[in-house]
């Protein structure tokens, strides 16, 4: 009795630990790459090694997991999955890291609170999802969507009294927030272009192998037009080489399997809502290390992170409210 309490005990709690280790993951990776590229490393050569390593473990899941069920790559399939790689990898990637180079660790933490809606604005206007004004959830999700904007804009047009007495320029700041939020707005756009495709090609680890492939020979092209001395690709065997393993294979390799191991039991809703603590691991462990953080920083932080709950929120009802739909649809079908 004892022990089948402590099995189901675990086994709740386990969704809860592994999106806190995910959030844990990302934070951790965010904060080691602002490190490693104030010590001089290309941005874009550091993307290439970690895609390399990406791309090896999930070929290596694809085989062993999917090399019984995954269907033909042909042409036209490979030329949309170098597409998505584009849009979804190589363009964000290299924003989203590059931009550490002007910003802190803990605003491109937050910022990525906001990859949710601008989903559901791109969703919006591509006409794959209604506005719904006339129901209490969809009047949420815009209202949550308008406060999560306002805390970027928070960000971009006030940065208030520093905690710290590091400082950069305001030009800096400006350019690595575009930067992070274009980066989240190509990212944003993937994660629309993923649903159709996982449909024509039904093989996620398969698919995942190929984009990271695809990925790391376009952010190569990158790499070799930025960085054409040898020695800007010469690895050393510090914190630099970690941290390349370290986001190669658990930023992008475990920390993926985290994640859709939490949504296919939880949903996505359930993974999303763990996305604050990001900002908030990010936070201690940069102000350990003695960087910057702005009040601006913080209320903006604030304000989006409000922004997403009541998005998210508003998102969860809506869903219940359709399968509270779906059920009566079916119980009245089978009604004499």
């Amino acid at each position: 009795m004892v022990a089948s309490s402590l099995k189901n005990g675990a086994t709740k709690i386990a969704p809860h630990a592994a999106m806190i280790l995910v959030q844990l993951i990302a934070a951790s990776y965010i904060v080691l790459s602002k490190v490693i590229l104030v010590d001089g490393i290309s941005s874009s050569v550091y993307l290439v090694y970690q895609f390399i390593l990406a791309t090896i473990f999930m070929a290596v899941l694809a085989f062993f997991l999917e090399r019984r069920t995954r269907p033909p790559l042909t042409k036209s399939i490979a030329m949309w999955i170098f597409l998505l790689a584009f849009v979804g990898i190589t363009i964000p990637q290299n924003l989203v890291v590059g931009c550490l180079y002007f910003i802190s660790s803990t605003i491109e933490a937050s910022v990525f609170n906001l990859v949710p809606v601008f989903t559901y604005i791109l969703s919006v206007i591509s006409r794959q999802e209604a506005l719904e004004l006339n129901t209490w959830w969809g009047r949420g999700k815009i209202f949550g969507t308008l406060l999560s904007v306002s805390g970027a804009l928070t960000l971009m047009l006030w940065r208030g009294s520093s905690v710290s007495l590091l400082t950069s320029t305001l030009g800096d700041w400006l350019l690595g927030l575009f930067m992070v939020l274009f980066g989240i707005l190509s990212y944003s756009a993937w994660i629309l272009m993923l649903r159709p495709m996982m449909e024509i090609y039904p093989a996620e680890f398969s698919l995942t192998a190929i984009m990271f492939f695809f990925g790391t020979l376009q952010t190569s092209v990158v790499a070799a037009i930025l960085s054409r001395e040898a020695s800007d690709w010469k690895l050393k065997w510090d914190l630099e080489l970690l941290s390349i393993v370290f986001g190669g294979v658990l930023n992008s390799g475990l920390a993926y399997l985290l994640l859709t191991w939490g949504a296919s039991i939880k949903g996505p809703i359930f993974v999303a809502a763990f996305t604050p603590l990001t900002f908030v691991f990010a936070a201690i462990m940069e102000t350990t290390l003695g960087s910057t953080l702005y009040l601006g920083s913080i209320v903006g932080s604030i304000v989006i992170v409000l922004g997403l709950y009541i998005y998210l929120w508003s998102k969860s009802k809506e869903e219940a409210h359709s399968s509270m739909e779906g059920d009566d649809c079916i119980t009245s079908s089978l009604l004499p």
